[in-house]
């Protein structure tokens, strides 16, 4: 690779070097002839270019040296160079004092705002100062470009009809200006135009559901553009919308075809916004043929364009629906809440950047007809800025208060798998140990003694009596017919716990059991199972159930009624 970069660079050296020795005797169409037939962002032209631009400066020919510019931002890679390019082009089409190369200038640098970075507010600044500079050029070619690119602006704005008008005009000016006698450039240049056109009234359509329009004119489009490659692009767009069309009227497999056959053309021209239209409805089309991979996969690409060029379509950020209910059904609460916070992120830019659009397009380009609804729609513009921050600050608490109930839901489910694991390991009684089996410790009972309380305490267990309430522990040493005292040691050196917690872990256990066996306890009320247990406070036995068991009472119940379909 980098020995392929250095051949080139030796290569467009050599050849700048070879053609500026016979500069001054080549015109500037010769020079141009070496590239103009080349497409956008080939690098093979630039060393041609700087020629260009190097006879231009030397003659001092200031109308040649905008084309040279405007020739460098066309070919060049790097976005940040034809940016630079762009600027260029419009310093010098100022000093040159020609209105149309002005305006021509502003909408390029308007184009690379709006097709290569996706940002709107720049880009719309670019037209209207392109608009302003347009009103009196006699280029008419121009002034189509500068009223096409006003419509796209226009169709992202929801405003289809007015678009419409707009691509209707372009084109029916693209295809009589081609009955005239042209170069071959121009025609290769309104071809273009009309094709862009066409293309841009099918997607105005669509959006206002003509269907039967969008597809005469796909029709038309691929019927133009097939097997040209100087069209290929334009081919690919209009594969595009007859694919859209097949989807609209269901018959999926033609609808993939024909998308998956545009998706090249359109990757190579780096259009990412047009891309993720592409891949929202293959992923629709795998969903509705139940290839679930294949269609979180073409939703997963357009999350991955958002993230790279933090830019969606409205469309397009429907892929999220889909990819938050998928993360729900396989319970995976982590992208639940990455792709919901994606969705929100995205309809934060969606509304800044539209929202700003449509402010600056009443507000410069279409003022005469809205004078009287002046002072109206800027109250209605406050209130809306009021209202989108209420929304804003409602929706940034929604998701707070999502995002811990999420987790707050994950925890609780955590605490009760382990409870029921533990419940589920060995069933109630079976985990006390037989009174032959324990091992007699040594302490100031006889081992005669210990057996016999522990056999009297077993029976305690076993016959419930530990669930009568205000025992104490002097009250059970006289069950038992001992004193306190060796109560006390017996259950300390044979439980390994005090009186206090054994008894709270006998009573805590049985109703852990009963709840879990026994679907009738669920209903009943924290105080029920409380006294059922022998537990005299409410508040008591909740903090012990949590204490021992890890999850409260409540929470676990809620989680055991959904375990065993009863209704909540």
């Amino acid at each position: 690779m980098k020995k392929c970069k250095y051949f080139v660079f030796v290569f467009s050296l050599f050849s700048l070097w070879v053609y500026s020795q016979k500069s001054s005797a080549e015109t500037y169409g010769d020079i141009r002839k070496n590239y103009e037939k080349m497409l956008n962002d080939d690098r093979r032209a630039l060393p041609f270019v700087k020629l260009y631009i190097n006879k231009a400066k030397k003659e001092k020919n200031q109308e040649k040296l905008v084309q040279g510019y405007r020739d460098a931002r066309q070919y060049c890679i790097s976005l940040d160079k034809k940016f630079k390019y762009a600027d260029s082009t419009i310093q010098a089409a100022i000093d040159l004092n020609d209105s149309a190369e002005v305006s021509k200038a502003y909408l390029s640098k308007g184009i690379l705002f709006y097709f290569n970075a996706k940002k709107y507010k720049p880009a719309l600044d670019q037209y209207l100062k392109a608009y302003q500079f347009a009103e009196n050029s006699k280029d008419e070619y121009h002034k189509y470009k500068v009223i096409y690119h006003m419509g796209i602006v226009k169709s992202h704005l929801g405003y289809y009809e007015k678009a419409v008008q707009h691509f209707l005009d372009c084109a029916q000016f693209y295809q009589a200006s081609l009955e005239k006698k042209l170069h071959e450039n121009e025609v290769y240049n309104y071809n273009k135009g009309y094709y862009n056109s066409l293309h841009q009234l099918a997607v105005a359509y669509r959006y206002l559901d003509q269907f039967d329009k969008v597809d005469s004119l796909a029709e038309l489009g691929l019927k133009n553009t097939v097997n040209k490659p100087d069209y290929f692009l334009e081919n690919s767009y209009f594969l595009k919308s007859k694919g859209l069309v097949y989807f609209n009227k269901k018959d999926y497999k033609k609808s993939e075809i024909s998308l998956t056959k545009a998706l090249p053309g359109i990757v190579k021209r780096n259009d990412f916004a047009t891309c993720s239209i592409i891949y929202l409805y293959l992923g629709k089309i795998y969903f509705a043929g139940n290839e679930m991979e294949k269609s979180m996969s073409n939703f997963m690409k357009i999350d991955s364009i958002f993230n790279k060029q933090q830019f969606i379509l409205p469309e397009a950020a429907d892929c999220y629906r889909y990819l938050i209910n998928d993360a729900s059904k396989t319970n995976n609460v982590d992208k639940q809440l990455y792709y919901t916070n994606q969705l929100l992120k995205a309809d934060h830019i969606i509304n800044k950047d539209f929202s700003y659009i449509a402010s600056k397009i009443c507000k410069e380009y279409d003022v005469k007809s809205l004078k009287k609804e002046k002072e109206n729609l800027e109250r209605k513009g406050k209130r809306k800025l009021r209202n989108a921050f209420v929304l804003i600050v409602i929706a940034a608490m929604i998701i707070i208060i999502f995002c811990i109930r999420f987790y707050r839901d994950r925890k609780i489910r955590i605490q009760y798998e382990n409870l029921q694991q533990k419940l589920n390991s060995s069933e109630p009684g079976n985990n006390k140990e037989a009174v032959d089996d324990i091992p007699i410790r040594k302490n100031s009972l006889s081992p005669e003694l210990t057996k016999e309380l522990l056999e009297k305490l077993k029976i305690f267990e076993e016959t419930l009596y530990f669930t009568k309430k205000g025992l104490t522990q002097k009250s059970v040493a006289t069950k038992l017919g001992t004193n306190s005292y060796y109560l006390s040691i017996l259950i300390n050196e044979n439980k390994g716990v005090n009186f206090t917690r054994y008894m709270a872990e006998l009573r805590i256990n049985y109703i852990t059991n009963l709840l879990n066996t026994n679907k009738k306890y669920l209903n009943y009320t924290i105080e029920a199972l409380a006294e059922e247990c022998g537990i005299a406070a409410r508040q008591n036995f909740s903090a012990l159930f949590y204490e021992i068991n890890g999850i409260r009472p409540k929470d676990y119940i809620k989680k055991r009624k959904e375990d065993v379909g009863m209704n909540i």
